[in-house]
């Protein structure tokens, strides 16, 4: 699958209700980094689990980089936004998709 494709397959699947927020951006991120050298270790990862993984140590390396505004706005996170604080945003991954993406771009490779 190309980057246009999957962000295609990513905008339907939102617009069709099928995806939280947070599985929205971190899909999104994906697919803007899979052409990315830096990303090597995301694209060592071979299971789900270690794609969650990542994405926990991804986020927190945002959390760390960005004004604690611009972060919340990014994320949804705070008072009146999707999830409360980053652990309900984590928890809301759909961390089997994004890998079934991941695998789906890779295969171009």
């Amino acid at each position: 699958m190309n980057r246009s494709q999957a962000l295609h397959d990513i905008e339907h699947s939102s617009g069709n209700g099928e995806l939280e927020e947070a599985t929205y951006r971190y899909a999104l991120i994906i697919v803007d980094l899979i052409n990315d050298a830096a990303a090597e270790e995301l694209l060592r990862c071979q299971t789900s689990e270690e794609v969650s993984a990542w994405i926990r140590r991804d986020a927190l390396d945002w959390q760390a980089k960005l004004s604690d505004e611009a972060f919340a706005e990014w994320f949804e996170i705070g008072h009146s936004k999707s999830y409360g604080c980053i652990e309900q945003m984590l928890s809301c991954i759909d961390y089997e998709f994004v890998f079934e993406l991941l695998l789906s771009m890779r295969q171009l490779d």
